[in-house]
C-alpha cells in the first residue's frame, strides 16, 4: 500500500509540475505576442510614416507641373 500511495504521489507531483511548465509556457506565449504585436505596430508607423512623406513629394511635384503649365 505503501508503495502504491508514494506512486499517487510520484504521479501528483509529476502533474503539477507538467501544470507549472504549461502555465510559464503560456506566460511566455502571451508576453511575445504582445512583443510582436508592438513591434508590428512601430513597424506600420514607420510604414506609414515613409508612404505620407512620399505622397507629399509626390504631391508637390505635380503642383509643380500643374503650377507650370497653367501659368505658362
Amino acid at each position: 500500500m505503501a508503495s502504491q500511495s508514494q506512486g499517487i504521489q510520484q504521479l501528483l507531483a509529476a502533474e503539477k509540475k507538467a501544470a507549472e511548465l504549461v502555465s510559464a509556457a503560456r506566460k511566455r506565449k502571451t508576453k511575445r505576442l504582445k512583443e510582436a504585436k508592438e513591434e508590428a505596430q512601430a513597424e506600420i508607423e514607420i510604414f506609414r510614416k515613409e508612404q505620407e512623406k512620399e505622397f507629399q513629394d509626390y504631391q508637390k511635384d505635380v503642383s509643380k507641373i500643374w503650377g507650370f503649365y497653367i501659368h505658362n
